[in-house]
């Protein structure tokens, strides 16, 4: 049985997904397993898996049933001890793996690692060194140089799910992903439980990935907005403690309504994001009552981890500065 098994998900991306692989037949580490959950490509994956690479295990959807389910698919067959995810279209560096498992090995305080993800279409920029969490969800250094800031180990609040690795244990303590989400922003909801039930995470800068950003959002037909806005309030409901949630609510359900006067998003994407959410709030407030009930570790070690929401705030009286002033204001993704 391997120690660990990389899971990728994807959907029409066999053009990503074919160096993705490559890459790890080049990996140091060598005790995994590879399992490839296809959801509903329509561009020959499964036939070039067949053919390219038949040692790939493979779990198909007839369909698009998004990356929380997909992911929960490959965990559910996945034998080994350290589970890791990979997108299908990043591509790491052949000590990647190797390095992953290293900090499992060697730190039983810690249930997850996040990698470095840089930008593959220029190397030298951030992508993301793991996830943080103000008002939003984010992540951590993207767009930056890379530098001294992210060539240190560090504790932070959960991985980026692009290109990380978990304990086999942290799912059986705590479930899986939670598919009410699709896509976005449900790594970051699995890491707060994991925080709540005592799991720590670990930053590691020798774990590099280069990421083809956004590479496969652009094929759905919902944009990508409308997910982003929904699953940006699922996320804060379900998640925060009651001393962030209570005074921030306010703002947080006016946002999608006044970002689009200071960011450049489209107001009819993001009031559909809006609407999307109400039905799910009744999910919500049902898994934070579980998870709090069930936290194994007092609130304020979560809080210590959370960032301050005052940046988010600050961001949107520059946008708005921006705007009155007449500048061009990039739409944000």
């Amino acid at each position: 049985m391997a120690l660990a098994s990389v899971i990728i998900p994807t959907w029409n991306g066999a053009a990503l997904l074919r160096p993705a692989l490559r890459c790890l037949q080049a990996q140091t580490f060598r005790d995994f397993e590879t399992i490839v959950v296809d959801n509903g490509s329509s561009d020959g994956t499964a036939a070039m898996l067949r053919a390219e690479f038949p040692e790939v295990v493979l779990v198909s959807f007839p369909a698009n049933r998004g990356f929380a389910v997909a992911v929960n698919a490959g965990l559910e067959a996945a034998r080994g001890r350290y589970l890791v995810l990979l997108n299908n279209d990043a591509e790491a560096e052949p000590r990647w793996l190797e390095a992953l498992v290293a900090v499992l090995d060697a730190r039983a305080d810690v249930g997850s690692v996040a990698s470095k993800m840089l930008t593959a279409r220029d190397p030298t920029v951030v992508d993301s060194a793991g996830a943080a969490m103000g008002l939003f969800a984010y992540d951590i250094g993207r767009g930056e140089p890379d530098g001294p800031a992210f060539g240190l180990g560090r504790e932070i609040l959960c991985p980026c799910a692009g290109a990380a690795a978990y304990r086999r244990e942290l799912f059986d303590a705590i479930g899986r992903f939670d598919e009410a989400f699709f896509a976005w922003f449900e790594d970051v909801e699995l890491g707060i439980r994991a925080q709540l039930a005592g799991f720590r995470c670990w930053y590691e800068p020798g774990a590099r990935v280069r990421h083809h950003a956004h590479a496969s959002a652009g094929q759905l037909s919902i944009p990508k907005t409308v997910f982003t806005v929904r699953n940006a309030l699922l996320l804060f409901v379900q998640t925060m403690p009651l001393r962030r949630l209570l005074p921030c609510a306010p703002m947080l359900f006016v946002w999608p309504f006044l970002d689009p006067i200071f960011s450049g998003r489209p107001l009819r994407a993001t009031a559909r994001g809006w609407l999307a959410f109400w039905p799910l709030l009744p999910h919500a407030l049902r898994a934070r009552r579980r998870n709090y009930a069930a936290r194994r570790v007092p609130v304020a070690r979560l809080t210590a981890l959370l960032e301050s929401p005052m940046p988010d705030f600050f961001r949107a009286l520059r946008l708005l500065f921006a705007r009155l002033r007449g500048q061009p204001v990039q739409a944000q993704a």
